[in-house]
């Protein structure tokens, strides 16, 4: 890896995708480059941001997997439950209203 370089891999290393070889050879870079140690430590809010984001992200799925046999009946089972959730809010804010 030239010097050049080992400034562009700050991103990919704060990230964590850089290889085995390449984090080695930069973390001894880093230790020499000030510079590079503390675009390191900026990138920490981003990376633990893009973290939290991919464990919140469900896990892809084929394009072309069908839905399971019971989707169809689970959907509509959390539309009833929201909606009967729904009616009572409006009955208690209506009882509340006439008292």
């Amino acid at each position: 890896m030239r010097s050049l370089e080992r400034h562009r891999d700050v991103g990919a290393y704060a990230l964590g995708v850089l290889d085995e070889a390449d984090a080695f050879r930069f973390e001894d870079h880093l230790m020499e480059c000030p510079r590079c140690a503390t675009q390191v430590t900026e990138f920490g809010p981003a990376t633990r941001q893009l973290m939290l984001y991919r464990q919140a992200t469900p896990r892809p799925v084929h394009p072309m997997a069908r839905p399971g046999p019971r989707l169809l009946d689970r959907l509509l089972g959390e539309v009833a439950a929201r909606r009967r959730s729904g009616r009572r809010r409006v009955l208690y804010a209506v009882a509340a209203v006439a008292a």
